[in-house]
């Protein structure tokens, strides 16, 4: 992959300051108005991509998906609502599965959200169930520890230094940065209900910095992984998608139906970053758009949830970009598709997902 070598000054993939009432913003985006340009997927993403088939047995039938995380060339994927991680390796050849839903001491009652890490030279798959962190080895499964709260987590991602950051449920903040051993180092962000909304991926990796989004408002909590600071931000700098203060109106005016409401606005639902480029979900006008940003150039394209290009927010990868494909989905593609072996995809309907990858 090649290295990051350019910093654009005016736009998009720096962060801009100015002064707001006492307050630093961040913007990542100087303006974003989407529009429908038919671009070809080489376009959208980047001309290097390749497909990967997953192996499919009895032993490995993917559900559902939830997330899909790549590590070390390895795929890990979060299915059926839950209940169990299934493990490829880089070739999608079925390698092991963690399927311990139950309550006895290893199980688990379900997997709110996972990752996986490196501790001492070996691949560790870590879990949250809600009421603990639980540490299986990646390779058989077996538990290796767990790290217990006194209160309820949802989504976690771990620091270099074993510093663990937390989406809580029951505190009076919802971010809460931890010890390894669950001690906790500091808080931020008041607990508000709009602000708390549950992604496959809640920690976008930018930089130096973690991106929580607070609910589908634009604007964002950015945490530095060196210095361990919390700080706001906007995702863009200008337009009318709904900040922070207009969705937490829109939940005391109209309560839980406050997200019929904000269909009515324009707003941002997820980001993406890849390098120096970001993609970014918006609704706008009663359509959805996934829009790539790269300096000055916008390409930008409508899309329907449930479709291919969805799912590229329920994925995460350090080194690329990565969609799954189902089956039925493969005439979305647009023509006649090969894996990475060369082989034609015939699109058996009882095969597991096909992973389609965009590199740098």
């Amino acid at each position: 992959m090649r290295p990051i070598t350019q910093l654009f000054l005016c736009v998009c993939l720096i962060f801009t300051s100015c002064s707001n009432k006492g307050r630093t913003e961040m913007f990542l985006v100087e303006d974003l108005s989407p529009k429908e340009t038919h671009p070809k997927w080489t376009e959208l993403f980047t001309d290097r991509y390749e497909i990967t088939p997953l192996e499919t047995t009895s032993q490995c039938l993917v559900g559902q998906i939830d997330k899909i995380r790549k590590y070390q060339g390895h795929y890990y994927i979060l299915s059926s609502n839950g209940s169990s991680i299934l493990h490829f390796d880089n070739n999608g050849k079925f390698v092991s599965a963690l399927n311990k839903q139950g309550q006895g001491p290893e199980e688990y009652p379900r997997i709110e959200d996972f990752d996986i890490y490196k501790t001492g030279g070996k691949t560790e798959v870590w879990i949250s169930d809600n009421q603990s962190l639980k540490i299986y080895d990646a390779t058989r499964f077996s538990l290796i520890r767990k790290i217990t709260y006194p209160f309820m987590i949802h989504k976690f991602k771990r620091m270099d230094n074993s510093h663990i950051l937390l989406v809580t449920g029951q505190n009076k903040n919802i971010l809460t940065l931890t010890d390894k051993d669950g001690n906790i180092i500091t808080e931020y962000l008041k607990k508000e209900i709009p602000y708390i909304m549950f992604r496959p991926v809640q920690f976008v990796a930018y930089g130096s910095n973690y991106l929580f989004q607070l609910g589908i408002s634009n604007t964002f909590v950015s945490f530095n992984k060196q210095t361990e600071k919390f700080r706001m931000g906007q995702y863009v700098a200008k337009g009318n998608y709904l900040n922070e203060k207009q969705l937490l109106e829109l939940f005391q005016t109209h309560g839980t139906d406050f997200i019929m409401e904000a269909n009515k606005n324009s707003y941002i639902n997820n980001i993406i970053a890849l390098g120096n480029t970001i993609w970014i979900q918006t609704h706008q006008n009663g359509k959805n758009y996934l829009t790539k940003v790269q300096g000055t150039q916008h390409i930008s394209t409508e899309f329907s949830y449930g479709t291919t290009l969805s799912s590229i927010s329920d994925t995460e990868s350090d080194n690329s970009l990565l969609l799954y494909i189902t089956p039925d989905r493969l005439s979305e593609y647009g023509k006649e598709v090969s894996d990475k072996f060369g082989n034609t995809i015939t699109g058996n309907m009882e095969d597991n997902p096909y992973i389609l990858e965009f590199f740098e």
